[in-house]
């Protein structure tokens, strides 16, 4: 236990503003819409801070300043595929998706092909990916929580997993959005000051830092070409492919808003990942070996100003997983809720039973989330996002990429390569975990595969819906500029 009460209030604090926020959203959440979207009521501006909330995790904060401590340059590929895949998202899909108008990923697909087989698996998708994203972010909290409390790794989770199924279910969409805010400035604050002290140590000069790293840093040390250009490849397609991240796309008034919201993103987060690799050969410099895959960051913020600044860590670390595992709930909810019970079990179920079901189903997600992260202890947070990410590339942005802009795609073409996708990375990062085969990141296969999937089988089955030409009028025509 670390005897840093400024890190005991910080995090108490953040505990206290999520949930008076959380009270206050309630009378905010009376409908499904207002549940799962937050009643399509939220700005670009508001989406932007929200979204860079929920995506800088745990395996951003901490994780990546980890591994660019412990490997070095190879580190810094987790920053550029976390950062790229938002170029694609502005590109190519955040209008288009908002323009269609639902709750969840699996809405999306099914409306375009009319498949009730589409939704079941694209409901699979979204729970597989999910877990996978949550695990290390419940890693990360029993990690944090350790060195802030001294609490045993298991009650840590237990806790703070306890703490976020409650947000959810509580206060819904809106609530989870106002809290992904606050998250977002102390997450981005904390790592400014870091790395702002980093650089004054060696003049403000970024080139005087990495002399002083000096040969350790190599590429190469860690990934090998194939599976550094694999890693980034699934990092950067998997972006646009996370469910947590594309429903909030749905809570934007308009496609123009969409767009606006990946543009502020990029700004926020685009500056954060600039920072993070800095605080990474900043810990190597000033720890040397004394740093850890998961607590490089507190530890240097410590060496730098003290207790108070790791303090400020540790609770954005806090803030961090928090503005995360609330978004993944609430994407698995609606997988589980709205497309398994309303869509596939009870299509004439009324409002009340919807969200009565959606609050047993966030329950349940926070329980399993629980457990997950206990049984993966000791795991490095973003090794284990890279996973979710690489999952999500070669299963729904194939998908929703051939989808919303090849007319051709067929709902057995959408099918089959969403799930050849989903069996062909989970397939290979089973036999890579167990020592199998040495490519970390099944991405470099994966995600061809599911494309040329998607391709072949169209072709084949030329059965395209009859309404093809209607539903791209709708997500491409710019009705709202």
């Amino acid at each position: 236990m670390t005897d840093n009460p400024v890190a005991i209030a910080l995090v108490l604090l953040i505990v206290g503003i999520s949930i008076a926020v959380t009270i206050f959203s309630r009378r905010f959440t009376r409908t499904t819409a207002d549940f799962y979207v937050a009643g399509r009521a939220i700005s670009s501006i508001e989406n932007a801070f929200a979204l860079s909330g929920d995506y800088m995790s745990a395996a951003t904060f901490l994780g990546i300043a980890g591994l660019v401590w412990l490997y070095g340059y190879d580190g810094i590929w987790y920053s550029v595929g976390f950062f790229g895949g938002w170029v694609l998202l502005l590109l190519f899909l955040a209008s288009p998706i908002r323009r269609f108008g639902a709750y969840t990923i699996a809405d999306f697909v099914s409306g375009r092909f009319h498949s009730k087989k589409l939704r079941l698996a694209a409901l699979i998708g979204t729970i597989l990916i999910s877990v996978f994203y949550i695990v290390p972010q419940m890693v990360g909290i029993g990690d944090i929580l350790g060195v802030l409390l001294g609490w045993d790794y298991v009650m840590a989770v237990a806790i703070a997993g306890i703490l976020m199924t409650v947000y959810v279910v509580v206060g819904g969409m809106r609530a989870t959005t106002y809290n992904q805010i606050i998250q977002c400035v102390i997450l981005w604050t904390a790592m400014f000051v870091i790395i702002a002290l980093t650089l004054q140590k060696f003049g403000f000069s970024y080139n005087n830092l990495l002399i002083q790293v000096g040969a350790y840093e190599n590429p190469g040390m860690w990934l090998n070409f194939q599976n550094s250009f694999s890693l980034i490849l699934g990092l950067v397609l998997g972006t646009a492919g996370l469910p947590h991240i594309l429903i909030r796309y749905y809570t934007n008034p308009s496609g123009k808003a969409a767009r606006w919201t990946t543009v502020g993103t990029l700004l926020i987060i685009g500056t954060f990942y600039m920072m993070a690799p800095i605080a990474g050969f900043g810990a190597r410099i000033f720890l040397g070996d004394g740093g850890g895959k998961n607590t490089a960051l507190p530890l240097l913020a410590q060496y730098l100003a003290g207790d108070p600044l790791m303090g400020v860590v540790i609770a954005g670390a806090f803030a961090a997983i928090l503005s995360t595992v609330v978004g993944l709930i609430i994407a698995t909810t609606g997988a589980v809720a709205h497309d398994f019970y309303t869509n596939l079990i009870n299509p004439q179920a009324s409002e009340e039973k919807q969200i009565l079901v959606a609050k047993i189903a966030a329950a349940s997600v926070g329980l399993f989330s629980i457990l997950t992260g206990i049984i993966f202890k000791g795991f490095n947070v973003a090794f284990l996002v890279g996973l979710a990410f690489s999952i999500a590339a070669s299963t729904f942005f194939p998908v929703l990429l051939m989808g919303t802009w090849w007319r051709g795609t067929t709902e057995n073409g959408a099918l089959v390569g969403l799930i050849v996708g989903m069996i062909s990375s989970t397939g290979i990062i089973a036999t890579n975990l167990l020592g199998l085969h040495e490519l970390q990141n099944p991405a470099i296969i994966t995600v061809p595969l599911a494309f040329l999937t998607i391709y072949i089988v169209s072709k084949l089955d030329g059965q395209i819906p009859p309404d093809t030409d209607e539903f791209m009028r709708k997500v491409h025509t710019p009705t709202d500029e």
